[in-house]
């Protein structure tokens, strides 16, 4: 497997304006990973797939309009945020399944990670759903404080999901990163400011790790702001939409499956260092790849 590329943003802007495709190409996975996991934490895969496609046209055909490398992830960001608009307010609740909950209700997986996480998982659901703070603040202590704990348990969940119930997780360390402990204030919409939620989106696109992170577990976010039910919820996943012997899948056949279509392409898969975002993920990328190309020629 390559090694992750460790350009910053700047420096891959810099390089594809200087006529450098293979720092395009880079610059196009990291932004499409970013809108992304933007993208499916606010709204989910099915509400977060038009704006986020949306986002990549207009960073594709705009991109070049950029002429300071600093100046990049502000415009870029604005961007998603404008689209995110249009499509409503943060998703309280839900209970999608896609690639990243293994085709599995997300609800029902949190509820049976609860017979063996009690205290996590309800420490998880009192922050997500903004329940008693000092509940939070009790539950947390042992684990670190808040918001550590809550980081903890977090990743305590994502362990058992993993492990027991064969989700496909990444990101899922024993010893979280300190610079990751605001994550669960930002999944929960809990941050004290637009101003700090809007620092911490153009930060994301800094660790690209944590864009995988946040990706991987946006569904099971969602489910945990609107809270558990006291038994698992009945939920039949929608299959896939049937292909033709013999007919390619389209890009559309993998935006709407919300599900990878072939080996090697399963969420979270690293994919020349860069993480490899869930269905829509190789249609949003072949966009900016098109369009950026286009612009140095």
């Amino acid at each position: 497997m390559s090694q992750p590329d460790t350009r910053t943003t700047k420096q891959l802007y810099r390089e594809w304006r200087a006529g450098d495709r293979t720092a395009g190409a880079a610059m196009a996975q990291r932004f499409a990973d970013w809108y992304y996991a933007v993208a499916v934490s606010r709204l989910g895969e099915s509400r977060g797939s038009a704006p986020c496609q949306a986002a990549c046209q207009r960073f594709a055909e705009g991109v070049v309009s950029v002429k300071e490398s600093r100046s990049l992830v502000p415009w870029a960001h604005r961007l998603i945020q404008e689209e995110l608009e249009k499509s409503g307010h943060r998703a309280a609740d839900g209970d999608e399944p896609n690639a990243y909950t293994n085709q599995q209700s997300p609800k029902a997986l949190l509820v049976r990670a609860r017979e063996s996480l009690p205290a996590e998982l309800e420490l998880l659901e009192l922050c997500y759903s903004g329940g008693d703070p000092d509940r939070v603040e009790a539950l947390a202590a042992p684990l670190g404080g808040n918001p550590l704990g809550v980081l903890l348990a977090r990743y305590r969940v994502k362990q058992w999901l993993r492990d027991e119930a064969k989700v496909p997780f990444d990101v899922a360390p024993d010893d979280p990163v300190l610079d990751r402990a605001p994550l669960p204030l930002y999944e929960s919409a809990q941050m004290s400011s637009p101003a700090e939620e809007e620092s911490f989106e153009q930060w994301m696109i800094s660790d690209i790790d944590l864009c995988r992170d946040i990706a991987e577990f946006a569904h099971f976010a969602i489910a945990l702001r609107g809270g558990l039910p006291s038994e698992p919820p009945r939920h039949v996943a929608t299959p896939a939409p049937q292909q033709e012997e013999g007919q390619a899948p389209t890009a559309a056949d993998e935006t709407s499956s919300g599900a990878p279509q072939a080996e090697g392409r399963r969420a979270g898969l690293a994919l020349g260092g860069a993480v490899l975002i869930g269905g829509a993920g190789l249609a949003l990328i072949a966009i900016l790849l098109f369009l950026l190309y286009s612009v140095l020629m």
